[in-house]
Protein backbone atom coordinates (compact mmCIF):
# COMPACT_ATOMS: atom_id res chain seq x y z
CA UNK A 1 0.00 0.00 0.00
CA UNK A 2 1.49 3.56 -0.45
CA UNK A 3 1.43 5.72 2.51
CA UNK A 4 1.67 9.52 2.40
CA UNK A 5 2.36 9.85 6.37
CA UNK A 6 2.36 13.60 7.33
CA UNK A 7 3.76 14.57 10.43
CA UNK A 8 7.16 12.90 11.04
CA UNK A 9 7.60 14.39 15.14
CA UNK A 10 8.38 12.53 17.99
CA UNK A 11 5.60 10.05 17.41
CA UNK A 12 4.59 9.94 13.72
CA UNK A 13 8.28 9.22 12.51
CA UNK A 14 9.01 5.85 14.46
CA UNK A 15 5.27 5.39 13.39
CA UNK A 16 6.63 5.39 10.09
CA UNK A 17 9.41 3.13 9.86
CA UNK A 18 7.38 0.74 10.95
CA UNK A 19 4.75 1.06 8.30
CA UNK A 20 7.97 0.72 6.06
CA UNK A 21 9.20 -2.04 7.64
CA UNK A 22 5.39 -3.58 7.30
CA UNK A 23 6.35 -3.17 3.69
CA UNK A 24 4.41 -0.48 2.83
CA UNK A 25 5.86 2.27 0.10
CA UNK A 26 5.90 5.61 2.64
CA UNK A 27 6.01 8.42 1.25
CA UNK A 28 6.53 11.32 4.51
CA UNK A 29 6.14 15.36 4.90
CA UNK A 30 7.27 17.18 7.65
CA UNK A 31 7.32 20.51 7.79
CA UNK A 32 10.73 20.31 10.13
CA UNK A 33 13.75 20.31 7.37
CA UNK A 34 15.90 17.74 9.29
CA UNK A 35 12.92 15.46 10.07
CA UNK A 36 12.06 15.53 6.62
CA UNK A 37 15.51 15.08 5.92
CA UNK A 38 15.81 11.63 8.31
CA UNK A 39 12.91 10.26 6.92
CA UNK A 40 13.83 11.64 2.58
CA UNK A 41 10.17 13.53 2.67
CA UNK A 42 8.58 15.18 0.54
CA UNK A 43 8.28 19.18 0.73
CA UNK A 44 4.30 19.55 0.39
CA UNK A 45 1.58 17.21 1.90
CA UNK A 46 -0.08 17.70 -1.55
CA UNK A 47 3.44 16.21 -2.74
CA UNK A 48 2.73 13.55 -0.34
CA UNK A 49 -0.36 11.92 -1.17
CA UNK A 50 0.00 12.01 -5.25
CA UNK A 51 -0.60 8.79 -5.97
CA UNK A 52 -1.01 7.91 -2.45
CA UNK A 53 -4.07 5.23 -1.28
CA UNK A 54 -4.29 6.35 2.39
CA UNK A 55 -3.06 9.66 3.94
CA UNK A 56 -2.16 9.22 7.55
CA UNK A 57 -1.81 12.80 9.70
CA UNK A 58 0.12 13.10 12.70
CA UNK A 59 -0.38 16.70 13.80
CA UNK A 60 0.21 18.54 16.99
CA UNK A 61 -3.09 20.87 16.71
CA UNK A 62 -6.38 20.93 15.40
CA UNK A 63 -5.73 23.88 13.25
CA UNK A 64 -2.85 22.54 11.87
CA UNK A 65 -4.78 19.12 10.95
CA UNK A 66 -7.18 21.45 9.16
CA UNK A 67 -4.62 22.97 7.00
CA UNK A 68 -3.23 20.06 5.99
CA UNK A 69 -6.05 18.08 4.80
CA UNK A 70 -7.38 21.21 2.71
CA UNK A 71 -4.56 20.47 0.77
CA UNK A 72 -5.50 17.18 0.09
CA UNK A 73 -7.64 15.28 -2.45
CA UNK A 74 -11.02 14.58 -1.25
CA UNK A 75 -10.78 11.27 -2.69
CA UNK A 76 -8.54 10.15 -0.60
CA UNK A 77 -8.64 7.86 2.15
CA UNK A 78 -7.53 9.85 5.34
CA UNK A 79 -6.61 8.22 9.00
CA UNK A 80 -5.82 11.18 11.39
CA UNK A 81 -3.79 9.90 14.46
CA UNK A 82 -3.78 13.48 15.93
CA UNK A 83 -5.73 14.52 18.78
CA UNK A 84 -8.82 17.12 18.29
CA UNK A 85 -12.31 17.84 18.69
CA UNK A 86 -14.67 15.10 17.15
CA UNK A 87 -16.37 18.13 15.58
CA UNK A 88 -13.34 18.18 13.23
CA UNK A 89 -13.58 14.49 12.64
CA UNK A 90 -16.70 14.55 11.89
CA UNK A 91 -16.46 17.55 9.55
CA UNK A 92 -13.47 15.43 7.73
CA UNK A 93 -15.59 12.44 7.41
CA UNK A 94 -18.45 14.49 5.44
CA UNK A 95 -15.48 16.33 3.36
CA UNK A 96 -13.25 12.85 2.31
CA UNK A 97 -14.44 10.01 0.62
CA UNK A 98 -13.69 7.60 3.49
CA UNK A 99 -11.72 8.84 6.69
CA UNK A 100 -11.12 7.85 10.25
CA UNK A 101 -10.07 9.37 13.16
CA UNK A 102 -7.88 7.44 14.93
CA UNK A 103 -5.68 9.09 17.60
CA UNK A 104 -3.30 6.95 19.58
CA UNK A 105 -2.11 6.50 23.57
CA UNK A 106 1.11 5.53 24.16
CA UNK A 107 3.24 8.03 23.94
CA UNK A 108 6.96 8.19 22.19
CA UNK A 109 8.03 4.42 23.85
CA UNK A 110 4.44 2.98 22.40
CA UNK A 111 5.31 4.81 19.02
CA UNK A 112 8.66 3.43 18.81
CA UNK A 113 8.07 -0.14 20.08
CA UNK A 114 4.55 -0.19 17.57
CA UNK A 115 2.50 -1.16 20.74
CA UNK A 116 0.26 2.08 20.84
CA UNK A 117 -3.26 1.92 21.87
CA UNK A 118 -5.52 3.46 18.87
CA UNK A 119 -9.10 4.58 19.09
CA UNK A 120 -10.56 4.46 16.19
CA UNK A 121 -13.95 6.45 14.68
CA UNK A 122 -15.40 6.04 11.16
CA UNK A 123 -17.77 3.71 9.57
CA UNK A 124 -16.82 -0.03 10.02
CA UNK A 125 -16.08 -0.73 6.78
CA UNK A 126 -13.36 1.78 6.73
CA UNK A 127 -11.82 0.48 9.70
CA UNK A 128 -11.69 -2.96 7.94
CA UNK A 129 -9.92 -1.85 5.31
CA UNK A 130 -7.14 0.14 7.64
CA UNK A 131 -6.81 -2.71 10.27
CA UNK A 132 -4.03 -4.14 9.01
CA UNK A 133 -2.27 -1.23 8.29
CA UNK A 134 -2.97 0.10 11.66
CA UNK A 135 -1.88 -2.75 13.09
CA UNK A 136 2.00 -2.60 12.49
CA UNK A 137 1.48 0.48 14.89
CA UNK A 138 -0.47 -1.18 17.80
CA UNK A 139 -4.04 -2.28 18.62
CA UNK A 140 -6.24 -0.23 16.80
CA UNK A 141 -10.08 -0.62 18.46
CA UNK A 142 -12.88 0.65 16.30
CA UNK A 143 -14.87 2.49 18.81
CA UNK A 144 -17.73 3.75 16.91
CA UNK A 145 -18.95 6.54 13.90
CA UNK A 146 -16.75 8.90 12.82
CA UNK A 147 -15.10 11.19 15.81
CA UNK A 148 -15.56 8.63 18.21
CA UNK A 149 -12.15 8.03 18.22
CA UNK A 150 -11.57 11.47 19.24
CA UNK A 151 -14.48 11.55 22.09
CA UNK A 152 -12.52 8.32 23.91
CA UNK A 153 -8.73 9.96 23.34
CA UNK A 154 -10.03 13.07 25.03
CA UNK A 155 -11.42 11.22 28.16
CA UNK A 156 -8.33 9.10 28.14
CA UNK A 157 -6.67 12.09 28.63
CA UNK A 158 -9.16 14.01 31.01
CA UNK A 159 -8.11 10.93 33.40
CA UNK A 160 -4.54 11.36 32.47
CA UNK A 161 -3.90 15.12 33.14
CA UNK A 162 -5.81 15.22 36.21
CA UNK A 163 -4.36 11.73 37.49
CA UNK A 164 -0.87 13.90 36.89
CA UNK A 165 -1.74 16.84 38.78
CA UNK A 166 -3.06 14.97 41.93
CA UNK A 167 0.78 12.62 41.86
CA UNK A 168 1.89 16.14 41.64
CA UNK A 169 0.35 17.62 44.81
CA UNK A 170 0.88 14.23 46.58
CA UNK A 171 4.32 14.24 46.06
CA UNK A 172 5.17 17.74 46.83
CA UNK A 173 3.43 16.69 50.64
CA UNK A 174 5.59 13.87 50.29
CA UNK A 175 8.94 15.96 49.60
CA UNK A 176 7.47 18.85 52.39
CA UNK A 177 7.29 15.89 54.93
CA UNK A 178 10.72 14.78 53.94
CA UNK A 179 9.35 10.92 52.67
CA UNK A 180 11.87 8.59 50.92
CA UNK A 181 11.04 9.18 46.83
CA UNK A 182 11.77 5.16 46.29
CA UNK A 183 9.92 4.10 49.39
CA UNK A 184 6.95 6.10 48.69
CA UNK A 185 7.17 5.05 44.80
CA UNK A 186 6.65 1.41 46.27
CA UNK A 187 4.60 1.94 48.95
CA UNK A 188 1.86 3.76 46.00
CA UNK A 189 2.90 1.04 42.94
CA UNK A 190 1.11 -1.47 45.19
CA UNK A 191 -1.76 0.50 47.14
CA UNK A 192 -5.01 2.29 45.56
CA UNK A 193 -3.17 5.35 44.89
CA UNK A 194 -1.41 3.42 41.65
CA UNK A 195 -1.92 4.06 37.89
CA UNK A 196 0.02 4.12 34.71
CA UNK A 197 0.61 7.88 34.69
CA UNK A 198 2.30 7.46 38.57
CA UNK A 199 4.26 4.16 36.95
CA UNK A 200 5.52 6.53 34.03
CA UNK A 201 5.62 10.30 35.67
CA UNK A 202 6.75 9.92 39.25
CA UNK A 203 7.64 13.17 39.32
CA UNK A 204 10.11 12.86 42.65
CA UNK A 205 14.42 11.82 41.70
CA UNK A 206 15.29 8.26 42.24
CA UNK A 207 12.69 5.86 41.82
CA UNK A 208 12.68 4.93 38.66
CA UNK A 209 15.41 6.22 35.78
CA UNK A 210 13.12 5.68 33.07
CA UNK A 211 10.71 8.84 34.35
CA UNK A 212 11.09 12.15 32.89
CA UNK A 213 12.00 14.07 36.24
CA UNK A 214 15.67 11.60 35.66
CA UNK A 215 16.05 13.48 32.65
CA UNK A 216 15.76 16.56 33.15
CA UNK A 217 11.52 16.37 32.34
CA UNK A 218 13.30 15.31 29.14
CA UNK A 219 9.06 15.01 27.29
CA UNK A 220 7.72 11.98 26.74
CA UNK A 221 3.94 14.05 26.00
CA UNK A 222 4.23 17.62 26.58
CA UNK A 223 2.67 19.77 28.97
CA UNK A 224 1.47 22.10 26.26
CA UNK A 225 -0.67 19.02 25.25
CA UNK A 226 -1.69 17.46 28.05
CA UNK A 227 -3.11 21.61 27.83
CA UNK A 228 -4.64 21.39 24.92
CA UNK A 229 -6.15 18.44 25.09
CA UNK A 230 -7.82 19.19 28.74
CA UNK A 231 -9.26 22.29 26.95
CA UNK A 232 -10.82 19.96 24.23
CA UNK A 233 -11.86 17.41 26.51
CA UNK A 234 -13.45 20.68 28.85
CA UNK A 235 -14.85 21.65 25.11
CA UNK A 236 -16.19 18.14 24.31
CA UNK A 237 -17.93 18.17 28.23
CA UNK A 238 -19.42 21.45 27.64
CA UNK A 239 -21.16 20.55 24.23
CA UNK A 240 -23.20 18.32 26.39
CA UNK A 241 -23.67 20.08 29.46
CA UNK A 242 -21.58 17.89 31.52
CA UNK A 243 -19.52 19.64 34.88
CA UNK A 244 -15.46 18.67 34.93
CA UNK A 245 -14.28 20.78 37.59
CA UNK A 246 -11.64 18.18 38.18
CA UNK A 247 -10.42 18.71 34.80
CA UNK A 248 -11.06 22.46 35.18
CA UNK A 249 -8.60 22.39 38.45
CA UNK A 250 -5.86 20.14 37.09
CA UNK A 251 -6.11 22.31 33.57
CA UNK A 252 -5.79 25.83 35.97
CA UNK A 253 -2.34 23.50 37.50
CA UNK A 254 -0.83 23.21 33.67
CA UNK A 255 -1.90 27.05 32.51
CA UNK A 256 0.34 27.86 36.15
CA UNK A 257 3.38 25.36 34.54
CA UNK A 258 3.32 26.85 31.28
CA UNK A 259 3.26 30.91 32.69
CA UNK A 260 6.47 29.61 34.63
CA UNK A 261 7.83 28.61 31.08
CA UNK A 262 7.71 24.54 31.71
CA UNK A 263 5.03 24.03 28.86
CA UNK A 264 8.27 22.57 26.30
CA UNK A 265 8.90 19.63 29.19
CA UNK A 266 6.86 16.32 30.33
CA UNK A 267 3.32 17.06 31.41
CA UNK A 268 4.68 16.11 35.27
CA UNK A 269 6.77 19.20 34.92
CA UNK A 270 3.51 20.89 36.89
CA UNK A 271 5.07 19.25 39.88
CA UNK A 272 7.97 22.08 39.83
CA UNK A 273 4.93 24.49 40.41
CA UNK A 274 4.41 23.02 44.10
Amino acid sequence: MRVAFIGLGTMGLPMAWHLVAAGHDVVGCDVDPERAREFNAVATAAEAADGADVAILSLPAPEIVEHVAEELPCDLFLVDMSTGPPALARKLAAEFEAALDAPVSGGPRGAESASLTIMVGGRAEDFGRAEALLQALGRPVHVGGAGAGQAAKLCNNLIAGVTMAAVAEACAVAAAEGLDAATLYDLLTTSTGDSRVLRTRYPLAGADAAHPVNAGYETLFALDLIAKDLGLAQALAAEHDVETPLAEAALGEYRAAQAAGHGHLDYSAVYLTK
